[in-house]
């Protein structure tokens, strides 16, 4: 059966949703919802937290990092749905923090001095962004995703480790005669330059510090080695993630409009001499990840639709809601 695509919205307007959600009966909820609502795209994720992909996949090559059950039983099904609902469709694509690609690679793992995995705070284990293998998997999975029918493939964790015990890491291929910038240079050349190549619209997903600062946060990412190769960046401009007095706001959870589109105009302007279009076009590549969820103050619907009117101010192209229990607050999306 043909493959169809739907053209990216003029305004995306999104939710993210867990495997388990787009495997679950939750799934028909929330879509009802977003018709009603007026959302017309949703991000999927193609891989559980500990890496394992979470659909049956045709390519064989991808097979061994599949889930034994797989969350999303019926990939094809789905896609089907909501392309006759006309929901806009992303895959999300974890590259770095990958615990399954480590056991089926050891030799790539990030590791400490005494050979044990290492893993940042929360325990997660991360697979060495300078390994080749490492591109070349996050392509494979993402030409799969484009050619079952997703619209758009997001890449999401490329970066190096920014937090737990970052000077113990013992990289198996990273050995500091290059950058960490030079490293992620060449991943996003290699990956992003490649979906460009086949006309998969590609986007990425970056720390929101990476539009007030041409410095890398020891993440080898950066702004201005992104946007070469990507026809959408979402920077997680979450109000709630700025540190307090960032901006002069005692609490920058509780001023969601101006954090955000102070974001997106930092961004378009450390990028301005960087790019050969005209301000309005560079904007266009902006579609940030929006906060509905409660940290640092409640995010009632006023506050999610500051953040949205601040992204419409800004230029941006669209935006996306992030919950990670996929439980969204009722707001207004649609512009009057």
């Amino acid at each position: 059966e043909e493959v169809r695509h739907i053209r990216t919205p003029q305004e995306v307007r999104g939710l993210y949703w867990t495997a388990s959600t787009a495997g679950s009966e939750r799934s028909d909820e929330l879509l009802s919802y977003m018709k009603e609502a007026g959302i017309n795209t949703v991000v999927i994720d193609l891989k559980m937290d500990d890496g394992k992909i979470s659909f049956v996949t045709k390519d064989e090559t991808l097979s061994v990092y599949q889930q034994t059950v797989p969350a999303i039983t019926d990939l094809d099904g789905l896609l089907t749905k909501l392309y006759d609902n006309e929901i806009y469709r992303i895959a999300r694509i974890a590259v770095m923090r990958d615990k399954k690609f480590v056991e089926t690679h050891p030799e790539f793992a990030m590791k400490q001095s005494n050979g044990n995995l290492w893993t940042d705070k929360i325990g997660s284990v991360w697979v060495d962004p300078a390994v080749p293998e490492v591109a070349q998997y996050a392509i494979a999975l993402a030409r799969e995703a484009y050619a079952r029918g997703f619209d758009e493939v997001q890449f999401d964790y490329v970066r190096f480790a920014s937090d737990g015990s970052i000077n113990s890491i013992v990289y198996p291929v990273y050995k500091k005669e290059k950058s960490k910038v030079e490293v992620m240079q060449s991943f996003f050349q290699t990956v992003g330059g490649t979906m460009r190549e086949e006309k998969i619209p590609v986007s990425f997903d970056v720390f929101g510090m990476t539009f007030w600062s041409f410095d890398d946060f020891n993440i080898g990412q950066r702004l201005v080695d992104v946007l070469p190769y990507a026809d959408f960046v979402s920077p997680m401009v979450y109000p709630s993630h700025y540190v307090d007095g960032f901006g002069g706001f005692a609490n920058p959870a509780e001023f969601p409009y101006e954090i955000v589109k102070r974001s997106l105009d930092e961004g378009t302007r450390i990028i301005h001499g960087f790019y050969a279009g005209s301000d309005a076009k560079l904007r266009a590549h902006w579609r940030p990840w929006l906060q509905d969820f409660d940290i640092g103050a409640v995010y009632t619907s006023d506050l999610i639709e500051a953040q949205i009117k601040a992204a419409r101010d800004a230029g941006a192209s669209g935006w996306i809601l992030w919950n990670a229990r996929n439980v969204y607050e009722p707001a207004k999306y649609v512009e009057a």
